[in-house]
């Protein structure tokens, strides 16, 4: 397995890491400040606790994420008040990144961090 990755950080805002668990399954591990919260309830308009959060795994072995309609990627449901989230079915020799978002109802998407490839 390989290191832990240093984690991504926005100036002030959410960070988030990934790490391989075990072989077959990767650990995304996240924070969101208070300040980022707010934030994001002024952004959307929605009380965060209502918001769609969802981990994008993204396969980047064979190319960057280009938003292209292209990229190979998965949604992973979460509740973004849980500090961590187990991301199973990984294949192990790949390379991957994870994003922390929120997916509306009608399928748009917005990221607000992305993690280093690992």
């Amino acid at each position: 397995m390989k290191s832990k990755p240093e984690p991504s950080l926005d100036v002030d805002g959410p960070s988030i890491q990934i790490s391989w668990k075990d072989n077959s399954s990767l650990l995304a591990e996240w924070e969101v400040t208070e300040q980022t919260k707010l934030s994001i309830e002024e952004r959307f308009h929605i009380p965060i606790v209502e918001l769609p959060f969802v981990l994008r795994l993204y396969d980047v072995t064979e190319r960057e994420i280009k938003q292209d309609g292209l990229d190979r990627y998965v949604d992973f449901h979460i509740n973004y008040q849980a500090p961590e989230w187990i991301l199973y079915g990984i294949e192990e020799g790949r390379s991957y990144c994870v994003e922390l978002g929120v997916r509306m109802i009608d399928g748009r998407y917005y990221s607000l961090i992305r993690s280093s490839r690992l």
